[in-house]
């Protein structure tokens, strides 16, 4: 049919209005798809906008917008941005596709939208037009902006938490990784790629198996792959990884791919295996060491017990488990048997360390009674909660044995049983404290042995100790069983007797002086009797300490001795011979205190020829003094008694000895001619002296030891004649010559002259003084210097007082003299500086 011309007015209404339709169409679906489209003429500025433009610009409808207008809707970036494109298209036919923020202003509320804009640009009659299509993508914008802020957390928090990514693609078997699954596995990505077969290349060799046996696992519809396994990088180093992944499968559940994420589990792996090697170490140690151990729960519940506590306890691990501590371990006092407290439930209480007090025993399931020590702690867990206890506990039975035995022989004499002097002082020291607290009276006896020594010299030691035996329990047996017996060392005994009265003391003490008169011991054909001297002293508040009341009871003790032995004496304090040795005791201490502070001090008296000139040359006798504290100076007939009382003249003898070798040894010129020095008869008895003597006298030589003279007195060699005789023999061969002292003084002064060998007789002063008086004295004298003058001896004259006596003394044929009427006693000091050969002496 042929159409119609559209010169026809008929035709033309229809064209229009079908255009116009289709326009109105054009328009809706516009507005219906949120699109909105505007055109530019590029040659005339002419702008043209529908509908739909103008309202996701929020222009006017009914009025034409300029292009700057539109513009300024995207911002000064977006308005450039697109100004450039519009130029550029109609320049050079550019298209754009882009996403811009838009600003468009509704009622005064500014909204945000994101559109993308599309351009293209044609050529027709009318010139260069660019046709701009805009779309309201915000909703997807949004969408995709949030999704991008995900995906960065995600990556974010894989990378920094060293996570990787991976993703297999189950349909073509690609393998994809992230930047942190390279790192993993020691390289860099730098664009490579990787696949399944690189990936199992990369794993430790005794892996691999698992690992896909894994993978398998999981694609035939397993559980989620889950696994560790190790790697080997390139360097050599093997790390160990753990992955986790997820099937992703389609409607059918055909698996379509596996994705999942992996981190190196290195180091937390290797401090699992240090501590389960610790943990197997401690177990290890905990099972072998020789202390037991058990633990508990926070209710005091065992929970593990090791091989040493289920012995000592004698419950096995399977049946203390769950038990309370209490019924395993049952602790109790050794001496009582009374049960002691539940150490774990009090640690558990108070949260703090306890123990158990000394002397606890463990009594075993079969009742078996064995010494402890223990220690209990807490086991807290990291907030510092009370989780359990730990209780640690070790058998101490042998060592407690080994204590005791050690205290026992520390507080007791091994020889007898009775307690020691150290032990028998602390006693005594406490029970003084309490008399002096509660107002109590007690006593304190000292014993001292008669006749003893004759024991041990006749039959030996080993006599001497079964008499000290036998003494021990004589004396024990005489007292009550609370009072105390001790051997204070050698024959001397002492007891204490607690709320005794003095007459009860004295009543006991008797009875035991009795009974040790009644003793005798048998060796062999002889019979001994041994007696026993005891002091009797009381012990209250008046004595100042515990040492004084011994001492007291000790000198006591001496008397009864010295009044004719095996009888008792009663302290009291008016008693001369008590007093005097107080005295001695008090001079022991002063002699002690002088010796450590090197107070004594030496005089020298001269001995002078009888007859004829003297040579100038030094001659005395050196006589020893004590300096006190405040400057004064005591004599020997003071402190020597207490000296030999309490065997001190042997270390007095030993320093004057070394001051007068000290002397000779300086003295090189000569100038001392003689030097005469005391020994005590302690002394002649004291080995040490005797090598000191050998070897300070061998040292100087016989030449200088010469002028040395060792003065013995005749009381002195009465009881050791001939250890006397052979110290005199080794004297004498070093040089020293050796006079006998106090000659005359004795009963037999006559007969030591046959067996010892000495070079000079000193004639006792009682001789002396009254020679111009009594004619026996005169007698005497004559009869000395005649035995002196057969042996060949010098004879020396002492106590020479008056002129008279030192012309009959010169008569009489006595060779030297020595005396106050020729010279006093000085200080050494002064008597050398006057010497003029012998300023250099001392």
């Amino acid at each position: 049919m042929e159409q119609a011309p559209m010169s026809d007015p008929t035709a033309l209404s229809a064209a229009q209005q079908a255009l116009a339709q289709n326009a109105r169409f054009l328009a809706r679906c516009t507005r219906l798809a949120g699109v909105g489209a505007w055109e530019w003429q590029a040659d005339s500025g002419q702008l043209t906008l529908s509908e739909s433009a103008c309202e996701l610009l929020g222009l006017p409808v009914d009025r034409v917008p300029t292009l700057a207008m539109l513009l300024a809707r995207f911002g000064p970036d977006g308005a450039a941005m697109l100004d450039a494109a519009l130029q550029r298209a109609a320049r050079d036919g550019q298209g754009w596709d882009v996403e811009l923020p838009c600003a468009v202003g509704e009622m005064g509320a500014p909204v945000s939208r994101v559109l993308r804009v599309v351009g293209r640009a044609d050529e027709d009659e009318n010139g260069r037009r660019v046709g701009v299509v805009m779309l309201d993508v915000s909703e997807p914008a949004e969408v995709r902006a949030e999704l991008e802020r995900a995906l960065e957390r995600l990556a974010l928090a894989t990378h920094s938490g060293g996570i990787g990514v991976w993703d297999l693609d189950l349909r073509d078997g690609q393998l994809s990784w992230d930047d942190v699954m390279w790192r993993l596995h020691g390289e860099a990505a730098h664009g490579q790629r990787i696949d399944m077969a690189r990936w199992r290349h990369r794993l430790h060799p005794q892996d691999r198996r698992a690992a896909a046996g894994a993978l398998r696992a999981a694609l035939r519809g397993g559980p989620q792959l889950e696994g560790e396994w190790r790697v080997r990088w390139p360097d050599g180093s093997v790390h160990e990884l753990r992955g986790t992944g997820r099937v992703l499968r389609d409607a059918a559940g055909r698996p379509l791919r596996l994705s999942g994420v992996c981190w190196d589990v290195s180091e937390p792996r290797r401090l699992q295996r240090q501590l389960e090697e610790q943990r197997e170490l401690l177990e290890v140690t905990l099972q072998s060491i020789a202390d037991a151990v058990l633990t508990t729960d926070a209710r005091g519940r065992v929970t593990w017990l090791n091989p040493v506590a289920q012995r000592l306890t004698g419950w096995s691990g399977a049946e203390a488990l769950g038990q309370p501590a209490r019924e395993v371990f049952r602790p109790q006092r050794e001496d009582s048997g009374e049960p002691l407290p539940d150490p774990v439930q009090r640690c558990l209480d108070t949260g703090r360390p306890t123990a158990l007090p000394p002397g606890t025993v463990l009594r075993a399931r079969d009742g078996e009674l064995r010494a402890v020590d223990d220690s209990v702690a807490p086991i807290r867990d990291a907030d510092g909660q009370v989780r359990g206890a730990v209780l640690v506990f070790r058998d101490v039975t042998q060592q407690r044995r080994q204590f005791d035995e050690i205290r026992w022989r520390a507080s007791h004499d091994g020889l007898t049983g009775l307690v020691n002097r150290t032990e028998f002082s602390q006693r005594l020291s406490r029970t003084l404290e309490r008399a002096r607290r509660d107002g109590s009276r007690h006593a304190l006896l000292a014993f001292d042995l008669d006749r003893f020594k004759l024991v041990n010299d006749h039959c030996g030691h080993a006599a001497g100790d079964e008499v000290l035996r036998e003494v021990a329990r004589r004396l024990e047996a005489g007292v009550r069983g609370r009072d105390t017996v001790a051997r204070l060392g050698g024959d001397e005994f002492a007891a204490l007797l607690e709320n005794c009265s003095l007459e009860e003391a004295v009543h006991v003490a008797q009875k035991l002086c009795d009974a040790m008169d009644q003793y005798r011991y048998v060796h062999g054909e002889q019979r001994f009797r041994i007696g026993t001297s005891i002091g009797v002293a009381p012990l209250d508040a008046r004595w100042p300490d515990a040492d004084t009341a011994l001492r007291e009871a000790d000198a006591c003790c001496m008397t009864a001795k010295e009044r004719g032995r095996n009888r008792v004496q009663l302290w009291a304090a008016d008693d001369i011979a008590l007093r005097a040795h107080q005295s001695e005791h008090r001079w022991a201490t002063r002699l002690q205190q002088a010796l450590d502070e090197d107070r004594f001090e030496l005089d020298l008296q001269r001995v002078l020829p009888a007859q004829g000139e003297d040579d100038g040359r030094l001659r005395g006798e050196l006589l020893l003094r004590l300096r006190e504290r405040d400057g004064s100076r005591v004599l020997p007939g003071a402190f020597m008694p207490a000296a030999e009382r309490f065997h001190l003249a042997p270390r007095l003898d030993r320093w004057v000895l070394r001051q007068a070798v000290a002397l000779l040894a300086q003295d090189t010129v000569g100038a001392i001619a003689s030097l005469s020095i005391n020994v005590s008869a302690l002394t002649l008895q004291d080995a040490a002296y005797h090598d000191e003597a050998r070897r300070l006298l061998t040292a100087l030589g016989p030449a200088r030891a010469a002028a040395l003279c060792l003065e013995i007195t005749e009381t002195a060699v009465i009881t050791q004649l001939e250890e006397a005789a052979r110290f005199i023999e080794q004297m004498q061969a070093l040089g020293a010559r050796i006079a006998l002292d106090d000659f005359g003084a004795g009963s037999s002064s006559f007969s030591y002259l046959k067996v010892l060998p000495v070079d000079l007789l000193k004639i006792d002063g009682q001789f002396v003084r009254a020679l111009m008086t009594d004619p026996l004295d005169q007698v005497a004298v004559r009869s000395f210097v005649d035995a002196a003058r057969t042996l060949g001896l010098t004879t020396v004259a002492e106590c020479v007082e008056t002129p008279e006596v030192l012309l009959e003394l010169v008569r009489l044929g006595v060779g030297e003299v020595q005396g106050f009427l020729l010279h006093r006693p000085q200080p050494l000091t002064d008597v050398v500086a006057a010497v003029p050969e012998a300023t250099s002496v001392y």
